[in-house]
């Protein structure tokens, strides 16, 4: 559940999805920040800036007394699992220096001590009031992390760090092609569904769209909706309609919708994708009152009962845990493909790297911070944080690394596990608000039966020329 940045947009998340409208304010409250951080000094002399002797155990020459201090973002995830890696850094330097605290107001919190130069050593710089990335980067506030990359991994050291990422979590960390902040957590979006009721049912997930609604056509005539999904925060449809266009089209789409392209929205794979959505609703298959829901109330209509499917991201078990019934077995599946012949399999997925973790370029203790950041991607953190929040971390070897894994946590590793490298996310909405508020408004026209899709195209097509041709919005491009 990682928020979006300034310039390297992660993939959509709930948190993200949420907040984007609010994002103005946001930056607006830390407009004074780029003057502050730039004031912060060098580091006080003997601190580690430089590297000591450096072995197989301590290969970034880490002075293991220095204190070392982590603030967590005590937000989807909670703080839990930040405790227990710091326990691991603990029994790694053979003493208790590190400590670690947690806030949901990293800005608030922190941005006196990135002033005063005393910053900490890491910092999970996520969340609404999380602090504007491409500052800190253009002030010199972040460490650049090519030396964890080069670093061995704690569990095979003929592997370095840069091997064991997911490649997308070096793109979306990266800034001029330096990796500034770890992208910490892997997210997915999908359809849900309860494994028993289905089971119990003997209804199959459905691969094509033409499956799905033939499905709902069974779900709806035992009297059970269908579909339930949050009409108050539309972007979780639109997540769900550019995943089908992408996977329709290819990633091209993807690539001329984020670089405003004159036929991004108007073209075959985005116009069949609104259609798709829009057919929910004229076949009646969408739980009635779903317009007014916001996501944690229509996802508990869901775990009532009251519907058989909703689209989610992987973080869904976690932020309804405390409603979860016992043998409700919640299962995620891959978004159906369009058509039997997409140019991208069903199991592509609209996903990736999230939650940036930041070493600041000025704490005393720089690289035990990235010794920190070391062990939290080894096998026993990645698999204690999957234990605490029922996610993933963004290595390649996560999936594979779980002990006892709840059915929806196996679901997710599973379907990623099947992505392979088929993995991919937009970064329009977190990069021009005018595009989002667009994308929100449209969806829930379109959804809601109040506009056709060949409206949508053509509205959202006249938002992003909008945005093109606006010389005081900041453009900017991607490649893949």
């Amino acid at each position: 559940m990682a928020p979006e940045f300034d310039k390297q947009i992660p993939p959509i998340t709930r948190r993200s999805l949420i907040k984007t409208a609010a994002a103005g304010a946001a930056l607006a409250g830390t407009a004074g920040l780029s003057a502050c951080v730039a004031s912060g000094g060098a580091p006080d002399p003997g601190t580690s800036s430089a590297a000591g002797d450096q072995t197989a155990d301590n290969p970034l020459g880490v002075d293991k007394k220095l204190p070392m201090e982590v603030v967590i973002f005590n937000g989807g995830y909670g703080d839990q699992y930040g405790k227990e890696h710091v326990a691991l850094y603990n029994t790694w330097a053979g003493g208790e220096v590190g400590k670690m605290s947690s806030t949901v107001k990293i800005a608030s919190t922190l941005q006196s001590r990135f002033a005063g130069g005393n910053p900490p050593e890491v910092i999970d710089n996520s969340g609404a009031d999380a602090m504007p990335t491409a500052t800190l980067v253009a002030d010199n506030q972040l460490a650049d992390l090519t030396p964890l990359l080069d670093a061995p991994s704690v569990d095979d050291p003929s592997m370095k760090i840069r091997d064991l990422l997911m490649p997308a979590a070096i793109v979306s960390g990266s800034y001029d092609g330096v990796m500034r902040q770890l992208p910490y957590v892997f997210a997915m979006w999908g359809f849900w569904y309860s494994g028993p009721l289905f089971q119990e049912k003997g209804w199959e997930p459905a691969k094509t769209w033409d499956d799905f609604l033939a499905l709902c056509d069974k779900i709806k005539s035992t009297g059970l909706a269908p579909f339930v999904h949050t009409g108050v925060h539309t972007q979780y449809m639109d997540t769900i309609l550019d995943t089908m266009a992408i996977k329709h089209g290819g990633i091209d789409i993807m690539l001329n919708i984020d670089n405003l392209k004159s036929n991004a929205f108007d073209n075959e794979s985005v116009l069949a994708a609104a259609t798709a959505v829009r057919q929910l609703h004229d076949e009646g298959y969408i739980m009635e009152g779903s317009e007014g829901l916001d996501h944690t109330t229509s996802q508990a209509q869901w775990l009532q009962g009251r519907a058989a499917i909703i689209p989610c991201g992987s973080w869904l078990e976690n932020e309804m845990r405390k409603q979860v019934k016992p043998g409700f077995d919640m299962v995620v599946q891959p978004v159906p493909s369009l058509t039997a012949s997409d140019k991208l399999p069903y199991e592509a997925l609209n996903g990736g790297p999230g939650e940036p973790f930041i070493v600041a370029e000025n704490a005393k203790n720089k690289l035990g911070g990235m010794q920190y950041l070391r062990l939290m991607l080894s096998n026993d953190a990645g698999a204690k944080f999957a234990e605490l929040t029922g996610s993933l971390i963004a290595t390649k070897t996560a999936p594979e690394n779980l002990t006892n894994p709840t059915t929806a946590l196996k679901s997710v590793a599973d379907a990623t596990k099947a992505a392979g490298e088929n993995i991919f996310s937009l970064n329009f909405a977190g990069w021009y608000a005018p595009m989002n508020d667009a994308r929100k408004r449209e969806m829930a026209n379109l959804i809601n039966g109040r506009s056709t899709p060949d409206q949508y195209c053509a509205a959202m097509q006249k938002a992003a020329d909008e945005v093109a041709q606006d010389p005081k919005i900041k453009k900017f491009t991607r490649q893949a």
